[in-house]
């Protein structure tokens, strides 16, 4: 299991359904289709799901656009799914970038749920990758 190191995850996202290599389509809140794709995480699978251990000291994971994204997306809102043990915190302001902590003191199998506005359309996109902490 991977230590609980420092962890980057990165963000695409287009306005336009795409097809495989990794990327989710999903429906914005005009009805239109959106995709986004994440990379990174500490995961073998490098698609934004991160695994901790518990009892190995908090975590922290720092959420950012990917660098071909383009600049009228922004965060609009981290909250999280199935955090049952309350061990995840958003934390930041920034447009591009988000700090996503982990106590680390209890399981769970929860989602980081990011909500991202694009700000030319004035629209909201959901994209849901995956946390758990496990027993070391």
């Amino acid at each position: 299991m991977p230590a609980n190191n420092p962890t980057n995850v990165s963000l695409d996202i287009r306005n336009f359904p795409s097809n495989g290599d990794g990327w989710t389509n999903v429906m914005a809140s005009n009805g239109q289709t959106y995709s986004y794709k994440y990379s990174g995480g500490n995961q073998p699978t490098n698609n934004g799901s991160i695994v901790y251990g518990i009892g190995g000291g908090h975590a922290a994971t720092t959420l950012m656009f990917a660098a071909n994204t383009d600049a009228r997306y922004r965060f609009a809102e981290i909250s999280f799914v199935n955090d049952n043990a309350n061990q995840l915190t958003a934390q930041g302001n920034a447009p591009r970038t988000r700090a996503i902590n982990d106590r680390c003191d209890a399981a769970i199998d929860a989602r980081y749920k990011v909500t991202v506005l694009d700000t030319t359309e004035n629209v909201t996109i959901p994209c849901d990758p995956m946390i758990q902490n496990k027993p070391v």
